[in-house]
Formats: C-alpha cells, structure tokens, sequence
C-alpha cells in the first residue's frame, strides 16, 4: 500500500469519493487541526487528552461521527482555566512570552484560532457542533493560561 494517490499534484484531493480543491474549507480546516496536533508535539507537555480531542473533533468534521466528550471536555478546561486565574497574577498589559515551553504554547494557542476561525467559516458551508466550536475556542484559552503558568516557573 503507498500513500500516494497522484491525483493531487493539480491542487485537487480525493475525498468521500470525490475530488475536492486543495483550498476547500473543509480540507482547510482539517489541515489547521492537525497542524495543532503536529504542534503539540513539539511543546513538550501533556497534552495527550488534547490530541484525542482532536481526533474526535476531526472525525466529526469529516466523517459525521458525533464525538461525545467535547461537553465534559470543555467543562475541564473551564474548571482548570478558572483555577489558574485564581492562581496566577492579574494581567495589566499584553505579555511577551521568554519561556520557551511559553513560548511554544503561544504559538500552539495562534494556531488553534486560525482553526477556530476556519471551523466558523466551514460552519457557513455545512452545520457544525456548536460544542466543537466551543472547546475550540475553551482550548485557546486554556493553552494562554498554561502559557502564563509556564512563564513564571
């Protein structure tokens, strides 16, 4: 078996059985997602709960496959996003990360907006969960959290 199909080199993908532009929406999207997860790779913390998230997130956008967790999810990150604003000193001005772990989490949390703004604009083509745009948007600001915690240890 190979993974390659040479149907793509003129900016076309094969997909549900049809042929999709590289640009499409959906493509798109399901691009930023797992460039998130490439991304969680590489900032060296546990984010193993995240990664499946994704996966689930992803099914759902591509194949219609309900993902169950993302409720009890959110309500994770809310709890651990509240606790680290109690935690953590109060922000007066924007921050600059120094911290390399920091540093990297910021970027992850960039990227997960771009893939909230993609879900959005997919959102306008076909419905989405409105839950998986809410742990979208739940995530970025739990990576921004983390991120501070990172900074000052």
């Amino acid at each position: 078996m190979t993974i390659t199909t040479k149907t793509g080199d003129g900016g076309v993908s094969f997909w549900k059985d049809k042929r999709v532009g590289k640009d499409n929406i959906l493509i798109e999207t399901i691009g930023t997602l797992d460039e998130v997860q490439a991304i969680i790779e590489m900032v060296g913390i546990d984010l193993e709960e995240v990664k499946v998230d994704l996966w689930g997130i992803m099914g759902e956008i591509a194949y219609e496959k309900k993902y169950e967790k993302l409720g009890e999810r959110i309500g994770l990150m809310e709890h651990t996003i509240d606790k680290l604003d109690e935690e953590l000193p109060k922000i007066d001005k924007f921050i600059i990360f120094k911290n390399e772990k920091a540093i990297k989490l910021n970027w992850l949390r960039t990227v997960v907006r771009r893939a909230e703004r993609k879900i959005v604009e997919l959102n306008k083509q076909q419905p989405v969960n409105p839950k998986l745009l809410a742990y979208i948007n739940r995530l970025s600001d739990y990576l921004f959290m983390i991120a501070r915690r990172e900074e000052i240890k």
